[in-house]
């Protein structure tokens, strides 16, 4: 039998890689672009705390989740979609609706190369690679969830001299969004646009937080699940991340931390049912899964409360006291790792604390912030009560 030595393995793979690049630039492929505006120097701290020095302007961007497409628009403007010349299929396939929209009203969107995924093993370098991107934009979340292709990306692409951006808008989402999104006004040479969208982010998060500041007593529990798989089958939940670090900053109690710390994964229904949470909040999106909670741009109310019927008839949710109460609602889960989780804060706060904040309306301010910022129109429904 022979035995293969995996260092051997890659550094094979690396040099491949650069043999590859190589091979374009001299074949005329790649790398030898036409002449465009000069560019100069930009170095910048991405959220990995990495220092990166990339050219600028940035005329050329590969997203590795191309969900991001509607933070990249409402900082760019319509010049976005010219800018995008590879992603991954997360918008297609977890957001068809919205990219339905965006492809409506920039037709170009539906050509742009699918470079495969880190989380799947579809990611392709040299596709990337023949793109010639001026810089290829990550996510933190990456290396939670798909660590090791993510890492090894990263250093191929490194090796051929394409610089990689990482963004968070999940490991720390109320922090670390809003970092993001004015590192991706500095990528774009949309700064001012950035500070605009931060400033708006930073004024209804704050008013939430001020109000949360003056009130004492009982926080509520709170069980927040994925519904992706259907009822048939318990999703993850999130315990100091994604919506789970949201809970806890608009005062509630998220009955998973205590089992997953920063991770997520399927609650055991018996501790679900024994922890008997005040509220429980599903999420949804435009998934094609049967049974999932149907939520996003072309849901009406009725779609979403349909689709949580089967929720509620889980075997022992009679006796929770989020349904006997009558406090169960539903959130799209795109707001979990995007810049709209100030929404979800606002929705959070709202549902926890029903009196404080009555006269808040996380409805009005998508609308608000789509009007504003965004090149497509609200419509659909992304928050939900099911009572």
């Amino acid at each position: 039998m022979v035995k293969i030595n995996y260092s051997t393995v890659v550094a094979i793979s690396i040099v491949i890689v650069v043999a590859v690049a190589i091979g374009f630039a001299v074949s005329g492929n790649t790398f030898n672009k036409p002449a465009g505006p000069e560019k100069s120097g930009m170095t910048l701290t991405d959220m990995e705390g990495r220092t990166v020095t990339l050219n600028s302007p940035v005329e050329r961007i590969v997203l590795m989740e191309s969900s991001k497409t509607a933070e990249l628009a409402a900082i760019a403007g319509d010049g976005f979609a010219e800018k995008i010349v590879g992603w991954d299929n997360d918008i297609k396939q977890n957001a068809g609706d919205e990219y339905a929209m965006f492809v409506a009203r920039y037709p170009q969107l539906a050509e742009i190369p699918d470079v495969g995924s880190l989380d799947d093993g579809t990611f392709s370098i040299e596709k990337v690679i023949s793109l010639e991107p001026d810089v290829v934009i990550m996510h933190n979340w990456q290396f939670t969830w798909a660590g090791d292709a993510t890492a090894d990306a990263l250093t191929k692409l490194e090796l051929v001299g394409i610089p990689v951006v990482f963004v968070d808008f999940y490991m720390d989402p109320m922090v670390n969004s809003t970092k993001s999104m004015l590192l991706l006004g500095k990528i774009l040479d949309r700064e001012d646009r950035a500070r605009e969208i931060v400033d708006f982010y930073n004024n209804h998060v704050d008013a939430v937080y001020s109000r949360l500041a003056t009130m004492n007593g009982t926080k509520p529990s709170v069980y927040v699940e994925q519904g992706y798989r259907g009822p048939s089958e318990y999703d993850i939940t999130e315990g100091d991340a994604g919506w789970g670090s949201i809970v806890k900053k608009a005062g509630g109690d998220n009955i998973a931390e205590p089992l997953l710390g920063k991770s997520g994964k399927p609650l055991n229904p018996e501790y679900l049912i024994s922890k008997s949470p005040d509220i429980i909040i599903l999420t949804g999106r435009n998934w094609s899964t049967p049974g999932s909670i149907r939520m996003g741009y072309t849901s009406t109310p009725e779609d979403t409360r349909r689709t949580m019927d089967g929720y509620l008839a889980r075997p022992g949710w009679d006796s929770i006291n989020a349904v006997k109460n009558q406090k169960i609602y539903a959130i799209h889960q795109g707001y979990t790792f995007s810049v709209y989780n100030f929404i979800m804060l606002e929705a959070f706060a709202k549902w926890f604390y029903p009196e404080e904040f009555k006269d808040v309306d996380p409805d009005a301010t998508i609308k608000e912030y789509h009007d504003r910022f965004m090149p497509i129109d609200y419509s659909g429904t992304f928050v939900c009560s099911y009572y």
